[in-house]
């Protein structure tokens, strides 16, 4: 029996000691490579490990967790996310979240048992320790990561910003404040060679942070080292140490002041990272956006203020409440890019109050405790700093999981130190003196049933949504090779595990099956076949989430696509009574409605989406084409009179006037096509052809020439057509 709890034991702490690599992992092979394959695995190890560690508390009480107000706060902030969910506006979503975020209520659920395993299983500072140290291996290897981003040939996914395995710049700055904080701590705690060490990664930490420019992140970093260095140079004993940290607080106000005084220069002008905090206004469109948004969110907490619309669903807000000036930003926000604002939205008041005790409860033992927990001055102040720059980053981004992680595991060991550092349990126990292992073996049925749930949990969580996207993924690889058939199947089989995954999987359906039905080189029943299938799928969706615009959107414009243009109209004018402000309905409402003859109806409703916002050019210019469409070229023309008239580099004015058969006004913008992409051929060889409907033959061959110039592989088919049409054919 000792043997076989020694191994539960250490299976628990190689589950513990994986997790701070799990960043590394980026699946190919699955939706959203950055975001799904850390997730998963992090469930399924949190999973495996909490049924080991219950099956191990049945026969040793002494690793169940400790008790503290830490582990209240975050039981009542889980519950309150529970609730918030399941009265919510959409429990399904808010269970399972999707694929892009993955931080469902599922998930919190997973944050909380990892909580308690850490609680329960890591009793002593030295194990703790090394816990630290792993993270802050890791930590390192991602950053020669992204100094090879930064050097040499891995790829960047935000132009000059770092991401690393992350993919995104803002998720690798705070996973770097983190570990700058606990760097430090080790730091203060090291002596002789191991600080050098500690110093050493902070300064590689503080350099790709810095190389993220993620500019809530930093600010957050300055004001928690601030905070920290401030209470070491008031509370610290050691003169010396006083002294040292108010140089260092001297050295960060003449750097910030130093700053001010030279942000315009062109030295930071040109800097990609100090530019982006020397432009910080309010009327920054970043800045402008977010505060937008922030109004929004106020809004929808204010129209339910306890609970909020539920976990995920802060999208649902954004769409009722749509500032038409967002069109500088993205058309879908599912965040409110603030924490504090997500949670009193989507959490409601009760939501807030709750994830804002997290930090109350941790600083309250950190600080006001700081004597009962046994950590130094030193040790409080930057654990103290690392929430604080936590929180101020909040105030600007969102969550993920790695930062939950990261926060998570210190939360855990405040709760571990909350009861001072009186450890009952060595780690790594191998059996022997103080052992309280219960001769119950009768305990041994709760560990097979234990083990039978976990395998149905593991199952039930992870394996539908891990098909589906997987499904997914070969469905884009074989389309891509022209296997449209092929395709079709993967996505119904994709859609058939029915899980969280299946809205993704009718989404991308829903382009597929628009491709497909625009194919003549397909035959009409299939094509027909995974039309009326996306319907019925789609429509299920629309029943699923019956708030989403978004769904609502993808289901008309399959409808347009087939031809449906009543059964659009009416799904669209559903959509716009819960969302009013938002323009793209009234883009597809204006389309169905042209598509349909109904010129006069299209035009109203295009005008609509112009008033919104006249500073928004795409909706000046879909109302052009429209006035074109409809035969009121003198309407188009007033309103892009002093927008760049009606000859632009559009394929949507390219189109209207094809079907209008202006061959002028053709001739006019393929011009200005190939005068700002000399080298793509398409554009000279529409050219080519309008010459040759026009007979102008040597101007068509003109282009020709042209375009074998641009790309010579098109040399051969470009003299065969050259030939023709000095022979007198029209190729």
């Amino acid at each position: 029996m000792q043997k076989s709890l020694n191994a539960i034991k250490y299976l628990i702490y190689a589950g513990i000691f994986a997790i701070p690599f799990l960043v590394f992992i980026v699946s190919s092979s699955m939706f959203f490579p950055f975001i799904t394959g850390k997730n998963f695995s992090f469930r399924i190890i949190v999973e495996i490990m909490t049924a080991l560690w219950l099956a191990l508390i049945l026969f040793d009480e002494r690793y169940k967790p400790r008790k503290s107000l830490v582990l209240v706060m975050l039981a009542i902030f889980v519950g309150v996310v529970a609730l918030s969910s399941i009265f919510g506006e959409n429990f399904y979503r808010s269970f399972w979240s999707n694929y892009e975020r993955m931080e469902g209520l599922v998930t919190y659920l997973h944050l909380v048992a990892y909580f308690l395993v850490l609680s329960g299983m890591m009793k002593t500072e030295k194990v703790w320790t090394k816990l630290f140290n792993t993270t802050l291996f890791a930590s390192v290897i991602m950053s020669f990561y992204a100094l090879v981003q930064l050097y040499g040939n891995f790829q960047i996914h935000q132009g000059d910003r770092v991401d690393a395995t992350l993919g995104n710049a803002s998720y690798l700055a705070i996973y770097a404040v983190f570990h700058i904080f606990l760097a430090m701590v080790l730091f203060y705690r090291a002596k002789d060679f191991k600080k050098w060490v500690y110093l050493f990664v902070i300064a590689l930490e503080s350099f790709i942070l810095y190389r993220t420019a993620t500019r809530g992140a930093i600010l957050g970093i300055i004001g928690g080292l601030l905070i920290s260095w401030l209470i070491i140079a008031i509370a610290s004993p050691n003169k010396k140490s006083k002294l040292k940290h108010i140089y260092l607080l001297m050295g960060v106000a003449i750097v910030i002041v130093g700053f001010m005084f030279i942000k315009t220069t062109s030295f930071v002008k040109n800097s990609p990272v100090l530019n982006r905090f020397a432009t910080i206004s309010l009327t920054e469109n970043t800045t402008e956006s977010r505060l937008t948004i922030w109004k929004m969110s106020w809004k929808g907490f204010k129209e339910k203020p306890l609970f909020g619309w539920g976990q995920e669903n802060f999208n649902l807000v954004f769409n009722k409440y749509y500032e038409p000036i967002l069109y500088k930003q993205e058309p879908w926000f599912d965040r409110a890019h603030n924490v504090f604002f997500d949670r009193l939205t989507t959490n409601g008041l009760f939501g807030l109050l709750s994830y804002a005790g997290l930090f109350g409860v941790a600083l309250y033992y950190l600080w006001a405790k700081r004597r009962k927990t046994g950590l130094s001055v030193e040790d409080s102040a930057i654990f103290g700093g690392v929430f604080l720059a936590y929180f101020f980053n909040n105030l600007f981004v969102f969550d993920n999981l790695s930062s939950l992680i990261l926060f998570i595991t210190i939360l855990a060991y405040v709760n571990f130190r909350a009861k001072g550092n009186n450890a009952t349990v060595s780690a790594f126990v191998s059996g022997g003196q103080g052992e309280t292992i219960k001769s119950d073996y009768g305990k041994a049925t709760y560990a097979v049933v234990i083990g039978a749930v976990a395998i149905f949990i593991i199952y039930t969580v992870n394996v539908p949504g891990i098909k589906t996207s997987r499904n997914i993924i070969n469905a884009f690889k074989i389309n891509g090779a022209g296997d449209a058939k092929g395709t079709f199947e993967l996505f119904q089989k994709a859609i058939s595990y029915n899980s969280f995954g299946s809205m993704e999987a009718r989404e991308h359906l829903s382009s597929f099956a628009m491709q497909v039905y625009g194919s003549p080189k397909l035959d009409q029943p299939f094509r027909d076949k995974v039309m009326d299938y996306t319907i019925s799928e789609l429509k299920k969706q629309n029943e699923q989430y019956p708030n989403d615009i978004r769904e609502m959107i993808f289901l008309a414009t399959v409808y347009n696509k087939a031809q449906k243009y009543d059964e659009a109209i009416a799904l669209l004018n559903k959509a716009i009574n819960i969302a009013p402000k938002k323009q793209q309905l009234y883009f597809e409402l204006g389309t169905s409605y042209l598509n349909k003859k109904d010129y006069e109806n299209g035009l109203v409703i295009l005008k609509k989406s112009f008033d919104l916002d006249q500073t928004f050019d795409d909706a000046r210019r879909i109302y052009a084409v429209s006035a074109i469409f409809a035969d009121k070229e003198s309407l188009a023309e007033e309103l892009m009179k002093d927008h760049g008239g009606l000859i632009q580099d559009d394929e949507r004015f390219l189109k209207v006037y094809a079907q209008k058969n202006n061959i002028e006004k053709i001739t006019a913008i393929l011009k200005v096509f190939i005068e700002k992409n000399p080298t793509n051929i398409q554009y000279r060889l529409n050219l080519a052809a309008v010459y040759l409907q026009k007979g102008q033959r040597s101007k068509s061959v003109e282009q020709l020439e042209k375009a074998i110039e641009a790309n010579p592989s098109f040399k051969k088919q470009g003299e065969e057509y050259i030939s023709k049409i000095k022979a007198g054919l029209n190729p």
